[in-house]
């Protein structure tokens, strides 16, 4: 049994290594945990360790989950395919290609109300979610639950799907037009302008996304 405390720092670990892949150090840890103490986190490890919810090494990010513990905390999301950052031309078909251990702790309610697409291209790489910037072969986390934007007003990035293709975009409603905007520092994305005859569908929000392709050592 682990205690509140014990359970929060197993937690935060946990979600670290989700997000991105590498287990946080120390340091990430007490800024993570709020505390002022590096050995207030190091006797919290110990604790963890000797009752088998995590393994250490000497290495810079050594902090291993247990094998049963991975399993405990994490929930398996689909990857689905791929949607464009780019013009809408990316066919959207569920290929099911795998699934990803993603953070119940990350994840809000039920897990078959989310899925993953892996992003092509660089138009959407000046948007943040969480902080984290959508780049060419990041991962997006898609809640199927949120899809009801505002389009007159919301800055927020959805998925859409346009003539049967995916594409990612902020979008902007005025009059009879639909306009679906990039946020890019490659000053060749230009918005897409759509009309009522176009077969234009408001699929999903963008609530998390993951670039662990593009992580690299830094032990």
């Amino acid at each position: 049994m682990l205690t509140t405390k014990q359970e929060k720092v197993l937690n935060s670990i946990t979600e670290f290594i989700a997000r991105y892949w590498k287990s946080p150090t120390i340091e990430e840890l007490k800024n993570i945990l709020e505390q002022k103490s590096k050995r207030w986190v190091v006797q919290y490890l110990e604790s963890l360790e000797k009752k088998g919810f995590i393994t250490r090494g000497r290495g810079f990010r050594s902090i291993r989950l247990g094998n049963w513990v991975g399993f405990q905390q994490m929930l398996s999301i689909p990857l689905l395919g791929y949607a464009n950052a780019w013009r809408p031309l990316v066919n959207a078909e569920e290929e099911n290609m795998w699934v990803l251990p993603v953070s119940k702790s990350i994840i809000k309610g039920d897990a078959s109300d989310y899925f993953m697409l892996k992003i092509e291209w660089t138009s959407m790489n000046k948007y943040q979610v969480n902080w984290k910037t959508i780049e060419n072969w990041s991962y997006i986390l898609i809640n199927k639950k949120d899809n009801n934007p505002n389009l007159s007003w919301t800055k927020e990035a959805y998925l859409f799907m346009v003539n049967d293709s995916a594409t990612v975009k902020i979008p902007k409603k005025e009059g009879n037009n639909l306009y679906l905007l990039p946020k890019s520092n490659d000053t060749y994305h230009q918005p897409i302008v759509l009309s009522e005859d176009d077969t234009v569908s408001v699929w999903w929000k963008i609530v998390d996304v993951y670039n662990f392709d593009t992580l690299e050592d830094d032990d």
